[in-house]
């Protein structure tokens, strides 16, 4: 038995960077580690008291990966139901990425 190459590692060989590259195709994945520390982060800087902050984020920390994921999409959600702010910061990133 000889080794072979896959049509994956001849598309990652091609000297064009394959159809992956032409495509344009980007997938980005976010972990749960990441979200939480993203939401974390906001839960840090927010007005709120102390106590609430510190409760909100040791409520977070113990969430599980599934509950992370549901969180997430409603703050998405939010963020899209606030249609001016959304497209607010969509346009000042896309003059100034």
């Amino acid at each position: 038995m000889s080794p072979r190459i896959t049509h994956k590692g001849l598309d990652f060989l091609a000297d064009d960077g394959g159809l992956s590259a032409i495509l344009g195709v980007v997938t980005v994945k976010l972990h749960e580690d990441t979200l939480k520390d993203l939401i974390g982060q906001r839960i840090a800087e927010s007005d709120l008291p102390t106590p609430e902050k510190s409760r909100l984020l040791n409520q977070l920390k113990s969430l599980p990966g599934e509950a992370i994921k549901h969180l997430t999409l409603k703050l998405v959600d939010a963020g899209l139901s606030n249609w001016p702010m959304a497209l607010n910061a969509l346009e000042t990133f896309v003059r100034h990425p």
